[in-house]
């Protein structure tokens, strides 16, 4: 994931990055977003985000999400996206106990005296997981508190926030339009 931060404040600028970085991690979005770009200018007050993502298709079954390796009675489970984790992990405790669950990387798993048959028929959710959600909850996480006024606008891909404490004027819109999200 690429990110830029323009800001006029330069260590205000480096926290938001590593706000960003953090809830990024919190949220498993890591493989989904592909570029963030972001302008900060505190003595406007205005702050835009611009984040690319790429959305996921409908996947459920644990064979479906990953790659399934047995070896010596064990399952290693290796998720294609850091963002099933949390939901195979409660499906895989509460099917198999957490003994014979064990975590051994961000998107590994391996699950002892386990049928891999069985493992890949295992849904890990009833819906699946939508990535633009996870992504308006990172931006609203994100923009400053204060900042109440605020302007979405979606296109495919990518989504653009201007938020603001006052209403915000045409040429904030313009200035959130040029700003570029590398990828």
């Amino acid at each position: 994931m690429k990110m830029i931060v323009i800001s006029s404040d330069s260590k205000g600028g480096e926290m938001y990055r590593h706000i960003i970085e953090r809830n990024v991690e919190d949220l498993a979005l890591g493989s989904s977003i592909l570029g963030i770009a972001v302008l900060i200018k505190p003595e406007l007050p205005l702050f835009v985000i611009k984040v690319r993502y790429r959305e996921r298709e409908s996947k459920n079954k644990l064979g479906e999400l990953a790659r399934l390796e047995h070896k010596s009675g064990n399952v290693r489970v290796v998720l294609e996206d850091e963002i099933d984790l949390g939901d195979a992990l409660k499906t895989l405790w509460s099917t198999y106990g957490r003994d014979k669950v064990e975590q051994s990387g961000r998107t590994e798993i391996v699950v002892k005296g386990a049928d891999p048959d069985s493992l890949r028929e295992l849904k890990i959710r009833k819906e699946r997981v939508s990535v633009s959600e996870k992504v308006n909850e990172l931006v609203n996480r994100v923009i400053p508190e204060g900042f109440r006024v605020r302007h979405a606008m979606k296109e495919g891909d990518l989504l653009t926030v201007i938020a603001a404490e006052d209403p915000i004027p045409e040429d904030w819109k313009r200035m959130a339009a040029d700003l570029a999200v590398d990828v």
